[in-house]
């Protein structure tokens, strides 16, 4: 069935619309090959822009299992398995598969019905000098391969019709396309992510439904945007640069942990110096006079404060000490050794024996801890300066001697507390310092502050010296 399309690529038009045409039907999905099929039958295109039209127009076709009328006839009619079987007979389920067609023009496209778009929408790509656009209605392509099908077939996600991942035509289609039952019974060839900071996906995954099913949670992310919060997308490029994020699991993380990170976009870093100002009392008139430079103090303040410029200057973002719930890179579910940046960069240094070593090690020690287990981890590796794999398996086996205080929880408790004492506000701001405060109520002797955690760490034990550290085997 599955068809290149080449013959699109003679069709007349500018460079730019063959270049656009080419990177399209280079990884056109097995769904996308047959409604492509259908609406170029249907509508057959005549030049380059035409073509074009007709890509765009895939996310609205319908696929429905029917070869032929009387399989349409019976699809389109839900209600049919009801009837008493000796009814059935009797029952024209091709004139009512013709009547549907009637009603949802479309073509027969091997054992499918495509149904054309229901409505014609305004062309997204009108030809002449338009902008071309961007295929950003996607979050990963899987080149998936079998034994009857070794070239391999491309599959889309998320899958167009709302149904659970392996479910989705993109799946069903390709599926049937290689000849095999399950997606295990495929070999990825080839894996891409709308998320640079995804990573390479062909090292990230030993099962191929779970990276579906992590693609798939992936577009339904991206298209919801928080539902539509403002400067979502922006927020969340940030979020993903901040925490050098590296993996699909761990971008997953952070899209459904935004709540923890402050984000202050670029053309409100004005309002954000404003609004502390106000904090202090300063007088509405003398913050809106103009006399005070707010492009300089936000400047400042936001540098003072932590916050890190995004790479693509929308704005500025840091954590704000909440609880950061792991739900995909818990340590049950994920590589430990890729699930913290650090301890990636130490195993990518390692030999592979001691990089194993070292990963069933610290999954072991973490087993039990739930989701909080790997931010312990990092938080007491970075109060250690950790600089090696032995390290990270001495600190991870000797967690409970670190004592955890979450800092968002810490300072609000304690500044409600200082307030309830009658100090000011102003007071508070300026001269408490809640690290030392922190130590101080908790009777600590040190404590250090993990930023990238949202944690203060107490360490009761030293770490062994370097030549008694444990030695893996």
């Amino acid at each position: 069935m599955m068809n290149d399309f080449k013959e699109f690529l003679e069709l007349p038009g500018t460079p730019q619309e063959q270049e656009w045409l080419k990177e399209q039907l280079e990884t056109l999905s097995v769904r996308e090959s047959y409604a492509l099929a259908a609406v170029s039958m249907g509508y057959p295109p005549e030049k380059a822009a035409d073509a074009i039209k007709s890509i765009l127009s895939l996310p609205d076709c319908t696929l429905h299992p029917a070869g032929s009328y009387e399989d349409l006839g019976k699809y389109s009619q839900k209600g049919a398995a009801s009837l008493p079987e000796d009814v059935l007979p009797y029952v024209d389920f091709d004139h009512i598969g013709q009547e549907f067609e009637d009603e949802h023009p479309g073509l027969f496209i091997g054992g499918y019905y495509v149904e054309y778009p229901k409505k014609a929408a305004e062309p997204a790509y009108s030809g002449k000098n338009a902008f071309l656009p961007e295929d950003s209605d996607w979050s990963v392509k899987l080149k998936l391969a079998s034994p009857a099908v070794p070239e391999g077939v491309w599959l889309r996600l998320p899958g167009y019709d709302g149904k659970m991942a392996e479910d989705a035509d993109e799946v069903v289609l390709a599926l049937d396309e290689l000849r095999v039952k399950s997606l295990e019974d495929c070999t990825l060839l080839e894996a891409r992510c709308i998320l640079p900071e995804a990573g390479d996906l062909t090292k990230q995954y030993s099962s191929i439904t779970d990276l579906v099913r992590d693609g798939d949670n992936l577009g339904y992310v991206l298209a919801e945007q928080g539902q539509g919060k403002a400067h979502w997308l922006d927020k969340f490029a940030a979020a993903l640069e901040y925490e050098d994020c590296r993996t699909l699991k761990f971008a997953l993380d952070i899209a459904q942990n935004l709540h923890c990170y402050e984000w202050v976009p670029r053309d409100g870093v004005k309002e954000f110096a404003a609004n502390n100002l106000r904090t202090y009392h300063v007088p509405e008139e003398l913050i809106r006079s103009g006399n005070i430079d707010l492009d300089a103090y936000a400047e400042d303040l936001l540098e003072s404060s932590g916050y890190m410029e995004a790479g693509s200057e929308t704005g500025y973002l840091t954590r704000n000490g909440k609880e950061f719930v792991r739900d995909f890179t818990a340590p049950a579910q994920q590589d430990v050794l890729k699930a913290v940046p650090m301890l990636e960069k130490m195993s990518s240094q390692a030999a592979p024996e001691d990089a194993a070593a070292a990963r069933a090690a610290i999954a072991e020690a973490l087993a039990g801890r739930g989701e909080c287990g790997l931010r312990q981890l990092q938080a007491a590796m970075e109060s250690e300066d950790c600089a090696s794999l032995e390290e990270a398996v001495e600190i991870a086996d000797r967690l409970d001697s670190y004592e955890f205080v979450e800092i968002g929880s810490f300072r609000e408790k304690a500044e409600k507390e200082l307030l309830e004492k009658g100090l000011d506000k102003k007071v508070i701001d300026r001269c408490v310092d809640f690290t030392a405060y922190a130590a101080l109520t908790h009777e600590f002797e040190s404590i250090y502050t993990s930023g990238s955690t949202g944690l203060y760490v107490h360490g009761n034990e030293a770490m062994s010296p370097p030549e008694q550290g444990m030695t893996m085997q």
